[in-house]
């Protein structure tokens, strides 16, 4: 199973901007504003969040918009602090529901918090594909939209993953987080419009790995 990290020194002018938590009511103006620009994104989807009507609904809007939906887990779990058994049942329930809904087998995967190691991959062993890590993480879950675009564009390059949050897991203790995420929405619509004039577009991280 392959770690897949940002891909800085690339020639290709992509970055991929990457979405955890959802789906949630946050998601669609985030696609909404990666495909006004031109881009595409990878949408890391919590299992329990896509096994409802709207959850589906889009998530089959996003594959329609040409975005990629991989692998949350089911409940935005600690994996690190997670059984084998646990965590198999994270991933196999969450790429099940995800591969009804779309058609097709899930093909990557993030852990939550990025609380992976050695036993935890072992123990998601083929249940989701390729793990995706990052290079950009600006903690935009309770920041204004201007500090996370900030962050985001002072030290972008080619082949960078950026993570950032569509939506907020249902167990989250509230004080983890702002309640929403509409400064994300916000950020998006700032880093895509800097990105435009820098000669940047936003790809899935297929589309990353494809151009590095």
């Amino acid at each position: 199973m392959k770690l897949i990290e940002g891909r800085r020194g690339i020639a290709a002018q992509v970055v991929a901007l990457t979405f955890d938590d959802g789906p949630a009511v946050w998601t669609e103006p985030i696609a909404e504003a990666l495909e006004r620009h031109g881009g595409r994104g990878t949408f890391f989807a919590i299992g329990e969040a896509v096994a409802t009507d709207e959850g589906r609904r889009i998530v089959r809007r996003l594959l329609d918009g040409g975005h990629e939906v991989g692998n949350h887990t089911w409940t935005h779990a600690d994996l690190q602090q997670t059984d084998d058994a646990a965590i198999a049942d994270e991933m196999r329930r969450t790429s099940a529901v995800l591969a009804e809904v779309t058609g097709r087998p899930v093909d990557c995967w993030r852990a939550p918090f990025f609380r992976s190691d050695g036993r935890v991959r072992a123990a998601v062993g083929d249940l989701a594909g390729r793990e995706v890590w990052f290079s950009a993480m600006p903690g935009d879950w309770d920041i204004p939209a201007e500090e996370t675009a900030r962050r985001v564009l002072a030290d972008l390059e080619p082949g960078d993953i950026v993570v950032l949050h569509d939506g907020r897991p249902a167990n989250e203790p509230p004080e983890l987080s702002w309640p929403t995420r509409e400064a994300t929405v916000g950020a998006v619509g700032l880093i895509l419009e800097e990105m435009g004039r820098r000669g940047l577009r936003s790809v899935t991280v297929s589309g990353l790995l494809a151009s590095s």
